[in-house]
């Protein structure tokens, strides 16, 4: 047999995508008019007007800028940023310095892996309750009153329910007359647009930043978002191109992603209930699965407040079982992570959800 071209594995992952069952909560589905984008002439273009042709693609950020302010009623958005990790970079290097104390929550309770000792910053672990994904808010106070805290990026890969938003960022206050709390929603991003998860602007944060491709259904990207003129210009700072002080962060946007981005959050604004629909599609997953004999976790809790929900199995099951699901067509994640985001994006309500449930629950008989 002779060795696969390029195309011919696109067309066999896009085979295996199309026939299966999509519930990796950081994935989402791609409309047309976004897949056309990505894929238009401005693949291969620039934006700046240091070229001739680029008045379109001016006009393209300016729209998708205005876009998702109106989207996120808020007076800045920066689009420019290429994927969720430079966003945490972002708000990294414009408010804190080397050797500066950064809290964060662990990866091992649900917390994003960001490298901060390699960019000479020190991570302070915020303290989670025993069992869960959620901040304990007493233990957090000791944490704040023994450190320096310069910075605070509340968010998490794990975040089936809101953060403590207005007691951390009070915390932090007392403790720090230069503190800058920022979101990062990055899962939960079109949750928020959409009012159906915690609104951390109106809440305690001065910046929310997040990805566009997981609960919001944009391309892979990310942005930032503030109401602080105070944070403007640092921000911008790392995202648009200076020759006096040099690139920062961003070169060259992919104006390609930003048109797909600005098409995602068009239909975002026209589709009333995303949110809701998504939050209620998690709920009736997990207690169908918890019904059909699969452990789920936070049943008390009434298992999720967002596109997430969480098989209650230990790490090698959880890999195993991803691993029999995949075969049947069905994508999690190896840590029992189930997200419905794209599904419930694709048209799938409550029946489906149980539907779903019982195929899940075939499998799990046969580990």
């Amino acid at each position: 047999m002779s060795e696969q071209n390029m195309i011919e594995l696109i067309e066999e992952h896009e085979r295996l995508r199309q026939g299966g069952i999509n519930l990796v909560a950081s994935e989402n589905y791609l409309s047309a008019n976004i897949k056309r984008a990505l894929s238009s002439d401005l693949a291969g273009r620039y934006h700046s007007d240091y070229y001739g042709g680029t008045e379109p693609a001016r006009k393209i950020l300016d729209k998708t800028r205005a876009l998702a302010e109106r989207l996120f009623n808020v007076e800045h958005a920066f689009i420019k940023l290429i994927s969720g990790n430079l966003c945490d970079l972002n708000v990294l290097f414009s408010f804190t310095e080397p050797d500066d104390q950064i809290a964060m929550m662990d990866y091992t309770n649900g917390g994003y892996p960001l490298g901060l000792e390699k960019f000479n910053r020190k991570r302070v672990s915020l303290p989670v309750k025993e069992g869960t994904f959620e901040i304990d808010v007493e233990k957090a106070e000791e944490v704040y009153r023994d450190n320096d805290i310069k910075l605070t990026i509340l968010g998490s890969s794990y975040i089936p329910f809101p953060h403590p938003v207005t007691e951390i960022s009070e915390i932090a206050e007392q403790y720090s007359d230069d503190h800058v709390c920022v979101f990062d929603g990055s899962h939960v991003l079109g949750l928020i647009a959409t009012g159906a998860f915690q609104d951390p602007l109106s809440e305690g944060t001065e910046v929310l930043i997040g990805s566009t491709h997981k609960s919001f259904y944009g391309p892979q990207g990310g942005m930032i978002l503030t109401d602080l003129e105070e944070h403007v210009d640092k921000l911008r700072e790392y995202i648009e191109i200076d020759l006096e002080t040099g690139i920062g962060l961003i070169d060259n946007p992919h104006v390609n992603r930003i048109a797909a981005l600005g098409i995602a959050i068009e239909e975002i604004l026209e589709d009333d209930g995303y949110g809701e629909r998504v939050v209620k599609n998690g709920k009736e997953l997990a207690r169908n699965l918890d019904e059909c004999g699969v452990p789920m976790k936070f049943a008390e809790k009434g298992y999720t407040e967002s596109h997430q929900i969480f098989l209650d199995i230990d790490e090698q099951g959880a890999m195993k079982f991803c691993k029999m699901l995949e075969r049947e067509g069905i994508f999690i994640d190896i840590t029992g992570r189930i997200g419905v985001a794209e599904v419930t994006h694709r048209g799938s309500g409550p029946e489906d959800m149980r539907q779903i449930a019982e195929k899940i629950s075939e499998v799990y008989k046969k580990i």
